[in-house]
């Protein structure tokens, strides 16, 4: 359904200066919503089941730290799309709470880790450019 889901810190920020960064023919599911904090809990619980139906339908799951991020569901999200195989790759972007154990996690993992926007665009961009790639070698 889409290339890119973009997961981590819940701010627009980061989000507009990777959108404004990647190719145009990526397609990206952005699931950050400014008025989160005012849905009842259906639409919270309706929220959370679209973020991970889009994680199963999505090629490649970004996950941005940086220090003001501290999520514990972030976290959940990162391991679920570990655990369905689906390729990860994560920013740590300045001194990120857990730092040494995200690392040693995607390490372990074989997660690519990157520490900026510039990189993580990079990345990713190579990592749905092989996926690509793959799929027509298959058809042949």
């Amino acid at each position: 359904m889409f290339d890119v889901y973009l997961g981590g810190y819940a701010d627009i920020i980061w989000r507009g200066e990777f959108k404004g960064k990647i190719s145009r023919d990526i397609s990206i599911f952005d699931p950050f919503e400014t008025t989160y904090l005012t849905f009842d809990e259906n639409e919270k619980a309706n929220q959370i089941a679209k973020e991970l139906e889009y994680i199963e339908n999505s090629e490649v799951i970004v996950f941005y730290m940086c220090p003001e991020w501290n999520s514990l569901y972030s976290m959940t999200q990162l391991g679920d799309a570990v655990g369905q195989g689906k390729q990860v790759v994560v920013c740590l972007e300045g001194d990120v709470e857990s730092e040494e154990k995200i690392r040693r996690y995607c390490e372990y993992k074989g997660i690519p880790i990157v520490e900026n926007i510039d990189d993580l665009v990079e990345n990713v961009e190579e990592c749905i450019g092989q996926m690509e790639m793959l799929k027509s070698m298959e058809t042949l």
